[in-house]
């Protein structure tokens, strides 16, 4: 019995990253990558933001094989949203600029070594966070995270240099909160240059905020970042890279499965990359294993 070809639909954002990458899809999906005798892909391309989760849930409803997210964290954000508690898997092609969930998991940044990996198909269950009514895979941050986020967000140039540039500019002038949280029912209170929920491990860019967060221990590691000394700053990004910022002397770790923030009236936050004005209070919540995505 001949087995039944897989649908593949790959939803690229051209605006991710570098434009040209999206090309570099269509070119891998002409040539061998892909074998026509096991799958059929399409490829679309979205036009706004908020396209990439309408055309996953067409896909949902059409009953595509398996959904691949082209772009960065803010593509996969959209598309997982629209795959949530759902038996379709989810693909990484990382076309974007941090991708940190991608390298949370281990995928390639080569595209022709991430699609060999989708085409493998082996998969997972992960855990995603709601926060109120958004839904995020790796990085929601409150702060000098989020503040920053919306300044790379206006930035015309994109990567790691341009997300340094705004750090080295803000930095300085950027003032602490203090942040009332209740974490699993135990309040606490905490003065904070920036507070990172992790799902994933990481921003991007390998820069690894949160190093013992898995995304499928039903758990969000509670990064809160007090202010160090600009001297401090080169240190903090190379303990960052080294996956080590508790090394740092001022990151202060804890678990749970749901927050609330409480006394920061309509905060700007982090969501997967993208800035976001979410209402108070603030929800933060752990939705066990109710993603599939394929794993290297």
């Amino acid at each position: 019995m001949t087995e039944e070809k897989k649908k593949i639909l790959f939803i690229v954002n051209p605006k991710a990253g570098i434009t040209p990458k999206s090309k570099v899809v269509i070119e891998l999906l002409a040539g061998n990558i892909i074998p026509s005798s096991k799958f059929i892909p399409e490829v679309v391309f979205t036009e706004r933001i908020g396209h990439a989760t309408d055309l996953a849930k067409d896909a949902v409803v059409r009953g595509v094989d398996i959904v691949v997210a082209s772009g960065g964290d803010g593509t996969v954000n959209e598309i997982a949203s629209a795959l949530v508690n759902t038996d379709i898997p989810l693909g990484i092609l990382p076309a974007g600029s941090g991708n940190g969930l991608a390298r949370s998991l281990g995928i390639s940044m080569n595209y022709a070594l991430a699609l060999r990996t989708i085409i493998r198909g082996k998969t997972k269950m992960m855990d995603v966070v709601n926060v109120n009514d958004n839904m995020y895979t790796s990085i929601a941050g409150i702060g000098f995270d989020a503040f920053v986020a919306q300044k790379f967000a206006e930035s015309s140039i994109r990567g790691m240099i341009s997300y340094m540039q705004i750090i080295l500019n803000e930095f300085s002038n950027y003032k602490p909160c203090t942040y009332s949280l209740i974490i699993d029912g135990v309040h606490i209170e905490k003065q904070a240059l920036m507070i990172i929920f992790a799902n994933g491990n990481q921003f991007g860019f390998n820069t690894r905020i949160a190093p013992d967060a898995k995304v499928d221990d039903g758990l969000i590691d509670i990064c809160v970042v007090r202010k160090m000394p600009v001297s401090q700053l080169l240190i903090t990004g190379y303990h960052l890279m080294k996956g080590t910022p508790e090394k740092t002397g001022y990151a202060e770790y804890f678990k749970g499965r749901n927050i609330q923030i409480r006394n920061i009236t309509d905060p700007l936050m982090n969501i997967d990359g993208e800035p976001k004005i979410m209402k108070s209070p603030v929800d933060i919540s752990i939705k066990p294993l109710s993603l599939c995505i394929i794993v290297p």
